[in-house]
């Protein structure tokens, strides 16, 4: 550090990132990068009609407006997608059991919404959900409509929990 020149002058050291003391702000052409004045966005040749840019509040204000209206619009087409259909209804009416495990079931479903829709449905062994359980899809059913089947299920894999025909339940959604 060098000594000041006279007792009254003190000598100030900037730092690499501080403007200098003779600088000027600018800003750049926004289409060629040729330094223009703070604040104006476009150099004469691409502003002839000497337009100021957006400034950075206009520009995260849009931004932040269309991300506010992209999640309003998913949400009112996830609540369309998710009310057209149900809830449903389902009961296991009767169960029997083959000699090998299997099982023959009569269900009743019913759409219990007021518009069409198709139910998920999954029947449990001994009414614990479990990730091998026998899972499937009904045919679409109109508001108000009740369905009865009765469907044969396989045995079970071998090592796995068996059927229990008083505790065999179905789920649908």
């Amino acid at each position: 550090m060098t000594p000041p020149a006279s007792p009254n002058e003190a000598h100030v050291e900037h730092g690499f990132l501080a403007p200098k003391p003779e600088g000027v702000p600018v800003d750049h052409c926004f289409r060629c990068g040729v330094a223009t004045p703070a604040g104006i966005g476009l150099c004469d040749e691409h502003n002839r009609g000497h337009l100021r840019g957006p400034s950075a509040t206009q520009m995260h204000a849009t931004i932040f407006g269309g991300i506010v209206a992209g999640v309003i619009g998913f949400l009112i087409l996830a609540n369309l997608a998710i009310t057209s259909a149900g809830p449903f209804d389902s009961v296991v009416n009767t169960t029997s059991a083959g000699p090998d495990g299997a099982i023959m079931l009569s269900l009743t479903v019913t759409n219990e919404g007021e518009s069409k829709g198709v139910a998920d449905c999954r029947v449990t062994r001994d009414g614990v959900p479990r990730s091998d359980d026998y899972a499937f899809r009904m045919q679409p059913l109109a508001g108000g409509e009740t369905v009865t089947l009765e469907r044969a299920f396989a045995a079970p894999p071998v090592g796995s929990a068996g059927y229990d025909i008083g505790a065999v339940t179905i789920l649908c959604t």
